[in-house]
């Protein structure tokens, strides 16, 4: 008996000497109001370390359980308010009853400064839009770059420094079509956009191709909590669309997650008149005379959902994850056409009708991850990654063309029908690495990435009704490409120079096949692209750079593949199977002057430019789109860019660019065999944020571009000019918004583009809704002041203007 009174005494003495306890409390403000996601954080009082930590839940609530006997200190904290520190001596179930917080009257004023933050931040090569928070952040992602310095938006082309660039979103490359992507930007909601950097001369570690580049950042937690919000955007041209989404963060001391939705209805409308004179065999005497009216009437229904994890394991340990998935089902095009067809003396020869509908459905998911892992105390990292997109697109065209005599009487009708599919897998890995060596920085790694596309399409004419295959012109085209890609670049700074230096390596394996035409593509080849800079800092506010680049441009499977897709039987696109890759050097000098002033010259030289040129066949009276290699391309460029706040209430950037561009390509359709078309040009953009009210609360973004002169290809473009203005004023303590603005106010951004040479006379002037009236609402619950971060209030305005 004595020695089981023994060991159940030692049983239940070890039991209580290891029992577990709990501190417990209620936080208010100086109302006696709940305070919820407030941090509590918990120090152990003789190391002063962090022991654990939560955040108050709804009711104000908060409980941290399995602690030790011991003395900690409680820390409580909220931006906006006074940190509250309290000292407790645990040894038993311990609560703090009703803490109250005191309001931090200077640290609100300082976050009311925040939303007056300059808005762009410039350095060499790299431009950041900082748009989070401004009336821009309203509708759709497509109008937002529209509005970026340095961004072009000409129809389904997006342009920097007149070239096309290549999407990024949070760091990951966007594999998508121009068409594809403007239709994926007009889904992806502004609201949920942090910044936008547009990078004009991109390290080795970009891909090869990314001559320049957007990379669009989304939103994220900058302290621990939750916060939502839910925003609608209502716009109003010919017809009217709308746009709703729902924002979600949070964050605690491992996790900060990020996921959003939105559903875009839109009801679109484009006209468009066209002008064709077509010529007699000696390329100099008119044979006769096309003039269309054109309209499109599109209605969609986009669905865009994002979702973005950040785990940190511990201090050097983290792991990423995010999904972005499209959906656009039953997106139609109505289009209608009539054409009149004169002789060479105007008169009337007959005219034509086209009706035609197409109805597509579209899927696109992208999932990704990257494991980082800190291997030392000096900062050398390394990064573990890959991503896989899923395409697939299925499209249906009915056509119908009715021609007439000039009195009206029926002549003949042509009918067919379209059915094409494509279905597009992708898959990317990728290692990097950087450390510090002889007193710089070490950045390395290989990546691989392949791409398999498989589409098809049946052309069927209808006789009488009744569908009839036309072998000639359906098609299978089956693409696969593989790219193995390593890098390393070096940069180093010392006294007043900043040096770096490095290459990228890459081997493509492409194989093209097509059905009809049989084995029509089959490239390998291997290239390097060296890249170099140094800045020299003259003095405290001057600073000297010169930067080269090579980068490679190549053809996407939608431009290799042959099929013919049909506006009407006379007018269609048709890929090229025969189209090589593009090179590209650049070389640039820079001058900045008190971060506030940024110039640049440079020279730029593509061999084999990729573009799209417009042939008629002046025989067979059929007008095409055809994607081309130029035989050359070059431009000189001078640059100018100013950013900086003019007094306290108003921050004003400009862009200017005076160019001129030269191109030479192969006129297939004529005699002459090459032809040249060149411009000089000045592009001038400029953005202005203008706060009305002293606590910031209203505030006002204006913005407008010139383009005097601009080629793509054989096209010749004139005098674009946009105006937009918008407004937007805080509510409720900031939590809401109400923003509404006018976006190209004179409807002066659609310009006729003509193409003249040789044999060659045809123009266009689309009219799509440029002109449009938007307001936009969002409303944000939880503790939605953690969008002010403490750490940026505390930055310079020249720190921000300088740094990226």
């Amino acid at each position: 008996m004595c020695k089981k009174s023994l060991l159940l005494f030692l049983f239940f003495g070890t039991v209580a000497l290891s029992q577990d306890f709990s501190i417990s409390g209620i936080i208010v403000d100086e109302n006696n109001a709940p305070l919820s996601f407030v941090n509590v954080i918990l120090y152990e009082e003789e190391t002063k370390e962090a022991v654990t930590g939560t955040s108050s839940d709804e009711k104000g609530a908060f409980v941290i359980e399995s602690l030790n006997p011991s003395v900690y200190t409680v820390e409580i904290s909220m931006i906006g308010f006074k940190t509250k520190s309290i000292t407790v001596t645990l040894s038993e179930n311990t609560s703090l009853g009703s803490v109250s917080l005191e309001e931090d009257r200077e640290q609100l004023n300082e976050a009311v400064v925040t939303a007056k933050r300059p808005t762009i931040e410039k350095n060499a090569g790299t431009l950041i839009f900082n748009v989070e928070n401004t009336s821009l952040s309203n509708g759709n992602t497509l109008d937002l770059l529209s509005k970026t310095p340095g961004v072009l938006v000409i129809g389904d082309n997006i342009r920097i420094k007149n070239q096309n660039t290549t999407i990024y979103l949070n760091g990951r490359r966007v594999y998508l079509s121009s068409q594809e992507t403007v239709s994926f930007l007009q889904n992806l909601d502004a609201s949920a956009i942090k910044k936008v950097e547009v990078i004009t001369n991109p390290s080795s570690q970009f891909d090869a191709e990314s001559g320049t580049v957007l990379n669009i950042i989304t939103s994220k937690n900058v302290s621990p909590g939750y916060k939502g919000s839910f925003n609608g955007t209502y716009e109003q041209a010919i017809f009217s669309k709308y746009t709703l989404g729902t924002s979600h963060f949070f964050k605690n001391n491992w996790l900060n997650l990020y996921a959003g939705y939105s559903f875009s209805p839109r009801k679109e409308n484009k006209d468009q008149d066209s002008y064709i004179r077509f010529f007699e065999a000696d390329e100099m005497t008119t044979s006769a005379i096309w003039e269309s009216d054109f309209n499109r009437i599109t209605k969609s229904y986009g669905h865009q959902g994002n979702v973005v994890a950040d785990i940190d394991f511990d201090s050097k340990n983290s792991l990423n994850l995010t999904a972005n998935i499209f959906l656009s089902p039953n997106k139609n095009f109505k289009n209608g056409q009539h054409t009149t067809i004169r002789n060479a003396q105007r008169q009337i020869d007959s005219t034509f009708f086209t009706n035609s509908t197409i109805t597509n459905d579209l899927s696109n998911i992208a999932i990704g991850t990257e494991y980082k892992t800190l291997l030392n105390d000096a900062g050398s990292e390394l990064k573990i990654g890959g991503n896989y997109i899923a395409y697939v697109s299925d499209q249906f065209q009915e056509l119908k063309s009715n021609y007439f005599l000039p009195n009206g009487d029926f002549l003949k009708s042509i009918a067919f029908e379209t059915n094409s599919t494509q279905d597009t897998k992708i898959a990317t890995g990728y290692i990097d690495f950087n450390s510090t060596l002889f007193s710089g920085t070490l950045e390395t790694g290989l990546k691989y990435a392949n791409i398999d596309t498989q589409t098809g399409l049946d052309y069927f004419t209808l006789i009488n009704g009744t569908p009839e295959i036309n072998i000639g012109l359906s098609d299978d085209f089956n693409y696969e490409e593989s790219i193995f890609a390593g890098y390393v670049t070096f940069s180093k700074e010392f006294e007043k120079w900043n040096f770096s230096a490095g290459t990228r390596a890459e081997y493509t394996d492409v194989q093209g096949i097509s059905l009809s035409l049989g084995n029509v593509n089959t490239q390998n080849y291997f290239k390097l692209f060296p890249s170099a800079s140094i800045e020299y800092q003259l003095n405290e506010n001057n600073s000297l750079g010169i930067n080269y680049a090579r980068k490679i441009e190549r053809p996407r499977y939608q431009s290799l593949n042959p099929f013919r897709y049909f506006l009407n039987e006379n007018n269609f696109n048709e890929g090229n199977p025969n189209l090589v890759p593009s090179i590209e050097d650049k070389i640039t000098l820079s001058y900045s002057h008190k971060g506030k002033w940024f110039f640049e010259l440079y020279y730029q030289t593509i061999e084999n430019s990729l573009e799209i040129l417009n042939f008629q066949d002046n025989e067979t009276f059929t007008f095409r789109q055809l994607d081309a290699n130029l035989i050359d391309f070059f431009q000189y460029s001078f640059d100018a860019v100013y950013a900086a706040p003019i007094g306290n209430f108003w921050y004003a950037s400009f862009v200017t660019s005076t160019y001129y561009l030269e191109n030479e390509f192969f006129a297939v359709e004529s005699i002459s065999q090459r032809a040249k078309n060149h411009t000089m040009g000045v592009f001038v953009q400029a953005y202005n944020q203008i706060t009305f009210s002293q606590k910031g609360g209203f505030t006002s973004d204006v913005s407008a571009r010139y383009i005097s002169n601009l080629i793509s290809g054989s096209l010749d473009y004139k005098n674009i000019f946009d105006f937009s203005v918008s407004f937007r004023k805080s509510l409720w303590n900031k939590r809401a918004s109400l923003s509404a603005g006018v976006d190209d106010i004179f409807k002066t951004n659609n310009v006729q583009v003509a193409s003249r040479y040789l044999n060659q006379d045809n123009s266009y002037f689309a009219q799509p809704e440029s002109r449009k009236f938007w307001i936009g609402f969002k409303y944000n619950f939880g503790n939605y002041i953690l969008r002010e971060n403490k750490k940026t209030i505390t930055n310079k305005e020249g720190d921000r203007l300088n740094k990226p």
